[in-house]
């Protein structure tokens, strides 16, 4: 299983400077789904943002008034990046006690894990968000997983896809214990889905 993830990491090693180029430009939507995640945590929250690539979010999360850390697999993105408090680190194992965060916000990277991990990468952000904390996850809709070249950003290295329907998305999300309030579809060179969920509270 970590073969596709092991070489999508290479990949977004290799390409790391034309990616954050090409990523410089923000898109509006992602300022509203920033928006959305902001109005609902304290002020000073503690953000994980998890494949952070070179930090774009980071910084915009930062520049509302959140703590956040930044996390990836591809060192060669962190170092493009030269963001302070990143670190390298697997989403299926993430080196944060359980309940340490209020967020996670995981912008088109959990498309990168193969489905049968799926599950168990929703249960790590459970364990690692407070009750009641915040998820936001973007994903690619579609059916089916495998490889694709990254030809856009001019490499023949491959990525692993995994793409998403809603329902089946919010049903994992719904057995890793938390509740989707929010979901949105961007259509650009891919349909996005875009959903924000909170953790549920033993009482709720």
């Amino acid at each position: 299983m970590s073969e596709p993830i092991t070489e999508t990491q290479r990949t977004y090693d290799a390409i790391s400077t034309t990616y954050a180029r090409v990523n410089s430009t923000i898109d509006p939507r992602l300022l509203e789904d920033i928006a959305l995640l902001t109005a609902r945590l304290p002020s000073g929250g503690m953000v994980a943002d998890v494949g952070c690539g070179p930090g774009r979010e980071v910084k915009l999360l930062r520049e509302r008034g959140l703590r956040v850390i930044g996390f990836d697999l591809s060192l060669g993105q962190l170092r493009t990046g030269g963001m302070p408090g990143v670190a390298q680190a697997d989403m299926r194992q993430l080196p944060l006690r359980s309940g340490a965060v209020d967020a996670v916000w995981c912008q088109a990277a959990l498309l990168h894990i193969p489905r049968k991990a799926v599950p168990a990468v929703l249960g790590e952000f459970a364990r690692t968000i407070r009750p009641g904390g915040q998820l936001y996850l973007n994903v690619t809709e579609g059916d089916g997983e495998g490889w694709e070249t990254a030809s856009n950003y001019g490499s023949n290295r491959r990525r692993w896809f995994t793409f998403h329907r809603l329902p089946d998305l919010t049903a994992l999300l719904v057995t890793a214990g938390f509740k989707v309030h929010h979901t949105s579809q961007t259509r650009s060179s891919r349909t996005w889905l875009a959903l924000h969920a909170h953790r549920l509270d033993t009482d709720e």
